[in-house]
């Protein structure tokens, strides 16, 4: 083709330029707005997808914080694998309120303004006609809002179901291996994912009668709007032109208001997973840290309670008025039948629950007026089943103490009589004990147990069952290993083992959570009251 005569002018500018200038001007601006969109987009979004992953990075740890430092009380009454679906998909909602909330509305608006802005410059009349849709569109966000957010609840929930039945049946697999019921598992399974499938098509049906009912509302918007224009033409107040630049206009204005009708709705559906988060976040701590915590002085103290009573949430009292004092160094053995409270009581001591009658006091002072990590931090605990974390061993008898050296885990272990067979493993101390310590024996589990209480070396000593299921020569061996180690702070021991308790300085007899008896074992003996019938019955 022929280059125009006489050059072009751009309206910017005086310069008149010849046309292979001019079309190559026009090419590099073309390029260069586009890089310059490309690189305003790119920051744009980096920008904002930082700022909701920011956002939740710090849900996911505040959430997963809390949890840590709820009290037990929080955690009896749930699956931990409900726990975890709150923090892992849960926590989501935050970054879809900040990359598809904010942003597609904001944008939306930005549109909605500008674009109405140039149809009323165009037509006042049809402007206006153009917006009688919103009231039936806010009025159908509105019906299908709650709707969507109870679905969206719904699904949430059967998700965290899913999940809990995945993780029972894969963390007992040894049991289901042991009778056959891989098959029942699969089934159970099989249910509950089809219960998340169900509620999975409610939503998906909710959503699709949703965007038909918007789809419905703008066309009849365009419809009514193209009615009325063509009369504009045909009265001569407009031109056909005019009518179909304002319709494209129209598309314009249309699209951002379907977008924000989606988006609002999509809003709602994060708010009710966001709930989840806020009913953990909202929970209130039963057992809180006072404001000044009183500190607690050096050395092993007495351990005294007074008219201590205790009930669970939604439970019987388990303990009536218990009233006794354990001397600083002195060991006492707390004894009874399934159910008497031995382990709930075991349990205030740390502050895993406070006594809803009466008080404890250690060193004359109110637990309620310690510092928790203070007090957790002057106290060794060794459970019926040492919880191993998937670690290594050496990590694991330093979890209580973690800046200890390894010539300090080393005298642990050996005094714990672990050595030998740590030295035995493939790695030694390096050796990964698998997750809950399903490598290792029960025995060796409860040796690195027994290895973490020497390591920590805390003035008071709170035994739980140790020994409880182990075979009769480990145990044997465990209870020499034990009394060393109850020989140093003051120590208090829950059994049904009354071989085990006739080590200690004194026994305390419970029954049905009262305190029943108390002496040494062969002073209670020679009583023939509560302590002699446990023992009958144990010697047959």
């Amino acid at each position: 083709l022929p280059a125009p005569q006489g050059g072009i002018h751009f309206p910017w500018g005086q310069t008149t330029w010849s046309f292979p200038s001019a079309l190559a001007i026009t090419c590099i601006t073309l390029v260069g707005i586009h890089l310059m969109w490309g690189a305003v987009n790119l920051a744009q979004t980096y920008t904002l997808i930082g700022v909701g992953l920011q956002a939740l990075l710090r849900v996911r740890t505040e959430l997963y914080a809390y949890l840590q430092f709820l009290p037990l009380r929080f955690h009896d009454g749930r699956r931990s694998s409900d726990s975890c679906f709150r923090v892992a998909y849960d926590a989501q909602a935050v970054q879809t309120y900040f990359n598809r909330g904010f942003v597609t509305i904001l944008g939306s608006l930005l549109t909605l303004v500008g674009t109405f802005f140039v149809m009323w410059k165009m037509s006042p009349l049809l402007a206006l006609l153009s917006l009688a849709v919103v009231p039936f569109l806010m009025m159908a966000i509105v019906r299908y809002a709650g709707r969507i957010r109870k679905e969206t609840a719904a699904l949430q929930a059967q998700e965290s179901d899913v999940l809990a039945r995945a993780s029972e049946g894969l963390s007992s697999i040894r049991v289901v291996h042991a009778f056959g019921r891989e098959s029942h598992e699969i089934d159970l399974f099989r249910q509950e994912c089809r219960h998340a499938l169900e509620a999975n098509l409610r939503l998906s049906m909710t959503n699709v009668a949703s965007t038909f009912v918007v789809g419905t509302f703008l066309a009849l918007g365009m419809a009514a709007l193209l009615w009325v224009g063509a009369g504009e033409v045909m009265a001569g107040k407009m031109t056909l032109g005019d009518l179909l630049v304002f319709l494209a206009y129209l598309g314009m204005l249309y699209s951002p208001l379907e977008q924000l009708s989606y988006t609002a709705w999509s809003m709602e559906g994060a708010a009710a997973a966001a709930q989840r988060v806020f009913e953990v976040l909202d929970t209130p701590d039963d057992v809180p840290d006072p404001k000044a915590a009183v500190p607690l002085p050096a050395g092993a103290g007495a351990i005294e309670f007074q008219g201590v009573g205790f009930r669970y949430a939604r439970g019987d009292e388990v303990l009536h008025n218990l009233s006794f004092r354990i001397q600083p160094g002195e060991s006492v053995a707390v004894v009874g039948g399934t159910g008497a409270g031995k382990t709930t009581l075991l349990s205030l001591l740390p502050r895993f629950y406070d006594p809803t009658e009466g008080k404890i006091l250690i060193h004359g002072v109110d637990l309620r007026n310690l510092s928790k990590k203070e007090l957790r931090g002057r106290q060794g605990l060794v459970l019926q089943e040492t919880v191993l974390m998937n670690g290594t061993v050496q990590e694991n008898i330093a979890y209580g103490r973690p800046g200890a050296s390894f010539r300090e885990i080393e005298k642990a272990a050996k005094e714990a009589q672990a050595d030998q067979f740590i030295l035995g493993l493939p790695q030694g101390y390096q050796t990964s004990v698998g997750e809950r310590g399903v490598m290792l024996s029960g025995g060796q589990r409860q040796r690195i147990g027994i290895a973490r209480a020497f390591l920590r070396d805390a003035p008071i000593l709170l035994l739980d069952e140790p020994t409880s299921a182990l075979d009769a020569t480990t145990e044997r061996e465990l209870l020499d290993v034990l009394g060393k180690l109850m020989s140093r702070p003051t120590t208090l021991l829950v059994t049904h083992r009354l071989h085990a308790a006739h080590r200690a300085d004194r026994i305390l007899v419970l029954e049905k959570g009262r305190l029943v008896e108390e002496g040494k074992g062969e002073e209670l003996l020679t009583q023939r009251g509560a302590y002699w019938r446990l023992w009958q019955a144990a010697n047959g």
